[in-house]
């Protein structure tokens, strides 16, 4: 299972011209550390992130028996003809012959795989992020990158190249790989010193975070929220041409008014600044609306009549809320004794309900839920998958299965009921769903429990690739995820290739994200943005060269198994964009990809 996301937030990752990593280092390198397997056994993974290494790590000696005159630090590990798929998978690690453990780059490149010569150089030395050329990180210099490594963790410090002191003595190389099904190999390895280079101004651009570009909220406190840029000991936040300057941290809370507003960041640092990011824009609605007060909305529980088994009863929601409401459970009034367990369909209708009693095809069954009597009198819980309603008129239709009927009050006169957000207006009864007569003015015993966001529905996008034998995935999301990681919420991608190895993958922010092209020459894009993380690996099953195989995953039961997993906790609002990864060894990169899908995390 792994537990690391395959990309960094910041990180900076480009080949550099040599003139400017070579001007530090002085000649000659010490060369000649032997090479191997990456991993020396099997293809990774075994370990627990990052407490426990993974084994079969690669590990290499070196012995360095003179120091160029002047050199005050490291300042390159050159590794020849390296090669590894997937290079978000492995973590370098260089020990110095004192015995102290240095982070050299960790999950860098995400889905990119190395293949070629490349050099890790301080950290100081960084640039804008490095794309993928053919699916591989361009070969040369790549500037130390330290992931989401804890520094200290296992003896491994986050420490600058620059800050490592040379020594005669042996230095080795190690090289983990933390997920299963990729393999590598390293020719030989160098060490080169010289002395540290220059500081200077950022040149990486602050990625923006929140509020999302276009975001309608409510103010007037408006947190701004942005990227690290490496190097940087402070950013400048310019709104409306007004540039703020914010000393430490990652935000700044900008008092705001009513209307749009433009916003973008820069980085700093004592060299000077650097360039401004894209700007965003944001509207801010003014002070928020008055705090939902009516989350359980009930009509009566002293009901006269009852209703036979499989009964169905009607009446309208007016939601009036404006973007609408999440209907999380009922509460029903049943004609049953205590303890006794039933089910309940729920129907839905944009409009009112009048009119369409026996017309089936009019209706939506949005949910199934269940529920145990609480005897004469009292509310009946029903639990089922939430879902929403949107400002307006919707007209409800529930039928009671389970030898269970429903208990009504009968008036002569329709009757409503109302609390801040929504008014119910019932109602109508039949003996049998969508058929015979309707009963005139009777009025359900319940009350609706509802949350007081509105999460839309899962939102597919990208296009999937077509694999060797023809098949093109389809993802899709029964429900959307909650905080409460109640229930299930899966993600499943039918169509897939048979008997392939594959799993999903997810990343939590795809502001101003360019889908990209698995390859030159594959028909995939990668849809979701760094960074990211992977679900644990499965089989597609099905047959071999048929299109019926499938993945799926459960994103509740993940979290609950992965607590500091990317972007836990949930929050109410937040954004999940996942996509399956499946293997196929004579496609482009041996791989494809599906679609997207765009989750919204409700309560």
């Amino acid at each position: 299972m792994r537990n690391l996301s395959l990309g960094v937030l910041g990180a900076s990752l480009l080949a550099f011209g040599a003139s400017e990593a070579s001007a530090q280092t002085i000649a000659p390198c010490s060369t000649g550390g032997s090479g191997g397997l990456v991993p020396t056994s099997g293809t990774g993974g075994g370990g627990t992130y990052p407490g426990t290494f993974p084994p079969f790590a690669f590990s290499s000696m070196l012995n360095v028996s003179a120091i160029p005159a002047g050199a005050t630090c490291v300042t390159e590990i050159k590794l020849n003809s390296m090669s590894h798929t997937w290079a978000g998978d492995i973590h370098f690690v260089l020990t110095t012959p004192s015995g102290a453990r240095i982070n050299l780059l960790n999950q860098a490149g995400a889905a990119c795989d190395f293949f070629g010569d490349y050099s890790i150089t301080s950290f100081e030395l960084y640039q804008a992020p490095g794309v993928c050329t053919a699916g591989a990180l361009p070969p040369g210099q790549i500037s130390q990158v330290y992931g989401n490594w804890p520094s200290g963790t296992s003896g491994v410090t986050n420490t600058p190249l620059s800050q490592v002191a040379p020594a005669a003595g042996d230095w080795t190389l190690t090289i983990y790989d933390w997920f299963a099904q990729d393999t590598g190999a390293l020719a030989s390895w160098d060490i080169c010193f010289g002395t540290p280079p220059p500081v200077p101004p950022p040149t990486y651009v602050p990625t923006l975070l929140t509020p999302s570009n276009g975001q309608s909220l409510y103010g007037p406190q408006v947190t701004l929220a942005w990227t690290a840029v490496p190097g940087a000991t402070g950013y400048d936040v310019d709104v409306d041409g007004f540039v703020y300057p914010v000393a430490t941290g990652l935000s700044f809370v900008y008092t705001s008014t009513i209307g749009a507003h433009n916003w973008a960041v820069r980085a700093k640092n004592t060299a000077g600044v650097g360039p401004f990011s894209p700007m965003f824009t944001f509207n801010d609605l003014g002070a928020p609306p008055s705090t939902c007060n009516g989350p359980r909305l009930a009509t009566l529980f002293t009901g006269t009549g009852g209703l036979v088994t499989g009964n169905q009863m009607f009446f309208d929601m007016n939601v009036i809320k404006p973007g609408g409401i999440t209907v999380a459970q009922m509460q029903t009034h049943c004609s049953a004794v205590f303890g006794q367990p039933f089910s309940m369909l729920i129907y839905t209708r944009s409009g009112s309900f009048i009119g369409f009693e026996t017309n089936a095809g009019a209706w939506t069954l949005r949910a199934t839920g269940s529920g145990s009597s609480a005897g004469a009198n009292q509310p009946s819980l029903v639990e089922f998958p939430d879902f929403p309603l949107p400002q307006g008129v919707s007209g409800v239709a529930v039928v009671m299965q389970g030898s269970v009927g429903h208990k009504y009050s009968g008036f002569g006169t329709t009757q409503t009921y109302a609390d801040a957000n929504v008014i119910i207006t019932a109602g109508k009864t039949l003996n049998v769903p969508f058929s015979g007569t309707p009963n005139n003015n009777k009025v359900w015993n319940g009350a609706v429990v509802y949350d007081c966001f509105y999460a839309p529905p899962p939102v597919t996008y990208c296009t999937a690739g077509t694999s060797t034998n023809g098949c093109v995935p389809s993802i899709a999301a029964a429900n959307q995820p909650k905080v409460s990681l109640a229930g299930t919420a899966i993600v499943s991608v039918s169509n897939v290739e048979g008997q392939k190895q594959g799993l999903l993958f997810y990343g939590i922010n795809n502001t101003g994200f360019v889908l990209t092209p698995w390859s030159t020459t594959s028909s995939s894009y990668l849809c979701v943005r760094a960074p990211t993380q992977r679900l644990p690996a499965q089989n597609s099953g099905g047959s071999a060269g048929l299109c019926n195989g499938s993945l799926s995953a459960d994103f509740h039961a993940f979290f609950v198994a992965n607590p500091t997993a990317l972007g836990m906790p949930l929050s109410v609002g937040q954004k999940i964009y996942s996509q399956a990864w499946y293997r196929d060894p004579p496609a482009p990169k041996t791989t494809n990809l599906s679609n997207g899908i765009e989750l919204t995390v409700g309560p």
